[in-house]
């Protein structure tokens, strides 16, 4: 392009030398000084249109112009296109903000996270489309330093048309309210989604055999909608989060299909807002919540759950049952269908080809959240909230040692059969450890006291005085014991 104007620039000063207004061009310039000023000009053509070029968002592809994924990245900046040709790309990636990254498919186009660490770290608004990613670390049972198959950690992103498949966890999103919308996420080791403190948008997916929960929120505000999810622990866990969860189908799980930890008495501003989902055959289809509007418990008729094919048959109650807002009817027009294949962005298939269903487009939250009010300590521990180790403990400790700290708490049953929480219960045991060794458990996490990694670290959530309070509670009122070697 700047040759071009470079030519255009010599032909203009030959016509004009041709000219009959030749004698009164020159008569005022000098041959030497008009010729420089046309090549000035032509110069000033030349920067601004290599300004344009810089300025616009251009396509990178792999692996003909970079022979890895992380080399096209590095490269590119906010707005440009990376296109990943069909294969299997050995590497853990980190996204740049504001950079798209396409596959050729997830049929075809697969990221290999080689066993170790996340696979994919996100960055504000990126967004990864048309892959599988598969084999992250097998580090961490919860929290946000839990190898995944993609970490939005602190970066608010899209993540659309994959499938994430045998990975530790499937999706983490930390700080980080994305949009979720039209992949599988299957047989991963622990959770399916991870949603902890981002109001993330999670539309048309389907997420089965995951082995704790197929949804997780915790300290969050999603929605959650027309997604089928089935054969996990739980299907839906909601923890201190205020979840809207409608059009979705909850089948076959292992234990809940929707779980609310709070009791009904105590959902004050972290209530459930259900409507028009299908919950039925789960071995207890509603955990601390009641069916809502428009909720149906009858088999949905699938076309063939064991092979993953969850398209409704013909004479499924699914059909045109979900829900009666226009804005949220099918691709034709007709009354929303219940589960992955009804409402707008309804799942049609995995695309063979980039930009054959781009969602690049999708608006991304960028605000961060901080924590939310209805997760403050006053909820939690009533008169023993603010800074007390009782409201604490109730709030942190509860979901996985239990009320009475024997380890057993809802989110123990979801670690393994080969890690179980303390039992804070333990008098002879917790006498053999000190103070500071408990602080250093709690503040940093299990792995830096050479301790159990499903130990998450609370440092980010709790003052040191607050984690000093939770020792005392638990000294005074769970073990009865102090610190005698």
């Amino acid at each position: 392009m700047p040759l071009f104007f470079l030519l255009s620039a010599l032909n203009i000063f030959q016509e004009v030398i041709k000219m009959k207004i030749r004698k009164k061009f020159t008569s005022r310039f000098s041959f030497p000084k008009a010729f420089l000023i046309l090549f000035v000009m032509a110069g000033l053509a030349i920067g601004f249109v290599s300004l344009l070029e810089a300025s616009g968002s251009k396509t990178l592809k792999v692996p003909s112009e970079y022979k890895t994924i992380q080399a096209a990245i590095y490269t590119a900046s906010s707005g440009d296109t990376i296109q990943v040709a069909a294969g299997k790309y050995t590497e853990n990636i980190v996204l740049r903000e504001g950079v798209i990254l396409q596959g050729a498919g997830a049929d075809v186009t697969t990221i290999d996270g080689g066993g170790k660490g996340n696979v994919v770290e996100g960055a504000t608004g990126a967004v990864l489309e048309g892959f599988t990613v598969t084999n992250s670390g097998k580090i961490g049972k919860t929290g946000d330093v839990m190898d995944v198959g993609i970490s939005a950690k602190n970066a608010p992103m899209t993540i659309a048309n994959c499938r994430i498949i045998g990975n530790n966890a499937g999706i983490r999103t930390y700080f980080s309210p994305s949009n979720i919308v039209n992949n599988i996420v299957a047989d991963n080791n622990r959770y399916g989604l991870y949603i902890l403190y981002s109001d993330s948008s999670v539309k048309n997916n389907i997420v089965y055999n995951n082995g704790s929960y197929g949804v997780y929120s915790a300290y969050s505000n999603p929605e959650l909608i027309n997604n089928t999810i089935f054969k996990n622990f739980d299907g839906i866990y909601s923890e201190v989060s205020k979840v809207l969860a409608k059009n979705n189908i909850l089948i076959k799980n292992k234990e809940a299909g929707i779980r609310w930890q709070e009791l009904p008495d105590s959902q004050d501003r972290v209530e459930p807002i259900l409507s028009s989902n299908l919950v039925w055959g789960n071995k207890t289809d509603y955990v601390n919540v009641s069916p809502a509007k428009g909720d149906i418990s009858e088999d949905p008729n699938l076309v063939d759950l064991s092979s993953g094919d969850v398209h409704l048959k013909n004479n499924s109650p699914a059909i045109n049952a979900g829900s009666e807002d226009a804005g949220d009817n099918d691709p034709d027009g007709t009354r929303c269908d219940i589960g992955v294949y009804g409402g707008p962005l309804a799942q049609k298939k995995i695309p063979s080809a980039p930009n054959e269903a781009s969602y690049a487009s999708l608006k991304i939250k960028t605000e961060q959240l901080a924590e939310p009010a209805y997760g403050n300590r006053e909820t939690w521990g009533g008169e023993q909230g603010n800074e007390s180790g009782k409201g604490n403990y109730n709030r942190w400790c509860v979901p996985c040692h239990g009320g009475l700290g024997k380890g057993d708490g809802l989110l123990a049953e979801t670690l393994g059969d080969d890690v179980k929480p303390t039992d804070l219960s333990n008098t002879e045991l917790l006498s053999l450890r000190t103070d500071d060794i408990l602080f250093v458990v709690i503040k940093s996490g299990g792995r830096n006291a050479g301790l159990s990694d499903a130990m998450m670290s609370f440092g980010e959530n709790l003052s040191d005085e607050e984690i000093k309070n939770i020792i005392a509670y638990i000294r005074s009122d769970i073990c009865k014991c102090q610190y005698n070697p």
